[in-house]
């Protein structure tokens, strides 16, 4: 068979967590996942010497892990696990039920009798009233136990490897002393220290390549030119132009320093943030000193205007622009996606065998005499899914590859040394991996508003830093360019969700309340209020006439909900841009009196499994209350929901439990007007949330509420002259 030669290319990242002000790290990630994915991924290669990969770090992030071995930052998770449980105040209790079950339920706290137990007497779902009845009701020894379970869990395979005593406490299982839980915090520190060093020590034995991206992992065309957004997406509304190229060549640059301070010498390869690239970047990563960068496929394929994947993608290229060039690989998309979403759920042996007969395919069909197949992906965030974070498949994978006769893993720069591009891009295509567009962080409105704050934090220090101190602009400058990074403008817009949405829209305004700040100058009004916001959707029909269902699960007769309104989900929902929803659509209506609501789940209300899911149904107008119910409901209690109202205190107050509802192949509940306090003729919003303990899972619609108008006596009488 002839021979393919197949390059890794690890991608490791995660937001600037880090608040200048409060001097804390707001999510406790960079922790976590040091534990995890990068401790592991390149310790278990020095169990198969003959392999190699490709590393990319973002700057910010090795920058955050710097901060942690420093003690410059507080994690308040971490705080929270190294005070004695039985010196916990209440608040203190409620904080760590609330979030030291922020792990992956399948993979990581069910295999674990203990921390399932904890979650049971916690509640699979909870409210503020019943979070701190929980938290009166453990002991000390729960709350402890608690404590150790959320850090031992995310120890990943090779740091139980390395630290025998992590298997140790897990057998143990409960029942954990202050001096056990001691030495996990000791060991995380241990392994925090150890990251950098151990990524510096493979490159030097020649295992690795170490490579960077723009410090703050900035859109990079889009620093360059909002404008550019148009180009794959001509309708787009997009905000007051941001057009600083300069600021690119600025991150480049302060990346490339900070990956010779820290490895010792400077990269050669580069990972453009979310694979965005554009033509007008190029000249900018030569001048930096890069020698190669990586994107997705459909880039290469709307660059060349050919999709004969043999004959085009296991290739490198010369792309040129400004009488500039770099070298580009693309990623097989399918392949890649394989190890990111798909291969956790299958057998390990099975999988790695699918993926070597995958590489074996391509080899056959990839034209050229030594093709390249390029499998590039997050590597921290899959492991979690995988039932033991990966080590089956991993070793199966390694020991397959290690063996193999035809497949040669290579350094991506090492290979390009030996197989210099010979075809040339001269019009790269303007876009990212994902839609080939850069809809995720432009476009929306929310997109839009911070964009147009930036643009003005950004303006106002052209005009003030020629005039500060050295040190004031050295601050300002730094602030600008973390709240120029990717992240934020992630979360904003309809697109992705979660329930740490409005910490990311606090520390976006924050970093640009310090540029003001930093330059003395009066901080913005407009930075005190959240860009986040709920807005209008649009739905695929609006509700035509008076409904009559019959509240049993069921879908009993075509008729019933034939004209009702209807919303379907149609974008994914994950950090990891890819999801399996529980919700697969929702139909609405009414009569004179009461409000009809119909879910329609991809797996039936009883196949949630033991723990379950919590409903809300959201109304925000013209009165702000609440409908829950759970899936499956609690074993021998009959099917009810609760609804309550937003009191004058913030909170939701007595709660009134209702019986029209029914969950058998569909969700359908009745609830009156007069319950929930709204008169005719008023316009009423909803969305519906699906919650896992405190973890949300879905919202929709995302970022924004379906709205209809309450009936009043003339509704019919208006729709039938509409029809």
């Amino acid at each position: 068979m002839k021979g393919i030669s197949l390059a890794f290319f690890w991608h490791m990242h995660q937001p600037y967590y880090f608040n200048p002000v409060t001097r804390e790290s707001v999510m406790p990630w960079v922790r976590m996942h040091a534990t995890r994915g990068y401790f592991d991924l390149v310790s278990i290669l020095g169990d198969y010497p003959a392999l190699r990969q490709t590393f990319n770090y973002v700057p910010s992030l090795l920058k955050q892990i710097e901060q942690y071995n420093r003690g410059e930052v507080r994690d308040l998770c971490y705080e929270h696990t190294a005070r004695p449980a039985g010196e916990l105040t209440q608040g203190e209790r409620e904080f760590i039920l609330w979030n030291f079950f922020m792990v992956n339920w399948e993979t990581m706290l069910k295999p674990y009798p203990r921390y399932t137990e904890l979650l049971y007497a916690r509640g699979a779902s909870v409210t503020d009233d019943t979070l701190a009845e929980a938290a009166r009701r453990f002991s000390e020894r729960d709350v402890r136990d608690l404590q150790v379970w959320f850090n031992l869990t995310w120890f990943g395979i090779m740091a139980c490897v390395r630290y025998p005593e992590l298997k140790e406490y897990k057998k143990k299982g409960s029942g954990f002393s202050e001096e056990e839980k001691q030495r996990i915090l000791e060991i995380q520190r241990d392994i925090l220290k150890s990251v950098i060093p151990l990524h510096r020590e493979a490159e030097g034995r020649g295992q690795i390549e170490l490579t960077t991206s723009p410090f703050y992992h900035p859109i990079m065309p889009l620093l360059y030119d909002t404008d550019f957004a148009r180009r794959a997406m001509p309708d787009v509304p997009l905000p007051a132009r941001y057009h600083y190229p300069g600021d690119v060549a600025g991150q480049l640059a302060e990346a490339v320093r900070y990956h010779k301070y820290l490895f010792g010498k400077e990269p050669a390869g580069l990972w453009p943030p979310e694979g965005s690239v554009c033509p007008e970047i190029v000249p900018l990563v030569s001048d930096a000193g890069i020698r190669w960068m990586a994107t997705d496929e459909e880039v290469l394929f709307r660059s060349t205007g050919k999709r004969d994947r043999g004959a085009v993608l296991y290739r490198p290229y010369r792309v040129e622009h400004g009488g500039k060039a770099v070298a580009m690989i693309f990623r097989d998309r399918e392949l890649s996606d394989r190890i990111g979403f798909s291969y956790a759920f299958n057998e390990p042996k099975s999988a790695a065998a699918d993926f070597l007969e995958q590489v074996a395919e391509i080899a056959k069909t990839a034209q050229g005499d030594q093709p390249l197949l390029s499998i590039i992906l997050d590597g921290e965030n899959p492991w979690q899914s995988y039932p033991d974070g990966g080590e089956s498949f991993l070793r199966h994978l390694y020991e397959g590859l290690s063996a193999s006769k035809f497949v040669t893993t290579v350094r991506v720069g090492e290979y390009l040394e030996a197989h210099p591009p010979r075809d040339t891009i001269t019009t790269l295509h303007s876009g990212s991996w994902i839609d080939s567009n850069y809809g995720v962080w432009i476009g929306e409105e929310e997109d839009n508003v911070a964009w147009d704050l930036l643009g003005a934090a950004r303006a106002a220090f052209g005009k003030k830093a020629t005039s500060a101190t050295p040190a004031a602009r050295e601050k300002a400058r730094e602030e600008i360019n973390a709240a120029e990074g990717s992240d934020w403008f992630w979360w904003y817009g309809e697109r992705f969700s979660s329930d740490s949405d409005p910490a990311f829209d606090e520390l976006f305004r924050t970093h640009l309340k310090n540029v003001y700040a930093a330059l003395g100058m009066d901080i913005p009004q407009l930075l005190n209020t959240p860009i986040l916001h709920l807005g209008r959707v649009s739905v695929a029909e609006e509700p035509k006439a008076f409904l009559k269902p019959i509240i049993d699960g069921k879908e009993s007769s075509y008729y019933e909900w034939v004209d009702a309104g209807k919303y379907h989900e149609t974008s994914p929902d994950s950090t990891m841009c890819k999801s399996e929803a529980c919700v697969e659509g929702i139909q609405y209506g009414f009569d004179r009196r009461n409000f009809y609501l119909r879910i329609d789940p991809r797996k039936k209300p009883g196949e949630h499994g033991k723990f379950g899911h919590r409903f809300h149904v959201h109304f925000n107008s013209p009165k702000v209350c609440r409908i829950s119910f759970s899936l499956p409901p609690r074993e021998g209690a009959a099917q009810t929901f609760e609804l309550s109202h937003k009191n004058e205190s913030g909170k939701y107050g007595t709660k009134t439990s209702l019986e029209s509802i029914a969950a058998d192949s569909i969700i359908e509940l009745a609830v009156p007007f007069r319950s929930l306090g709204f008169a005719g003729g008023k316009e009423a919003h909803f969305y519906v949330q699906v919650i896992t303990g405190k973890v949300e899972l879905e919202r929709h619609p995302r970022g924004g509420y379906i709205a209809f108008t309450v009936p009043d006596k003339e509704f019919e009488l208006e729709r039938w002259s509409a029809l």
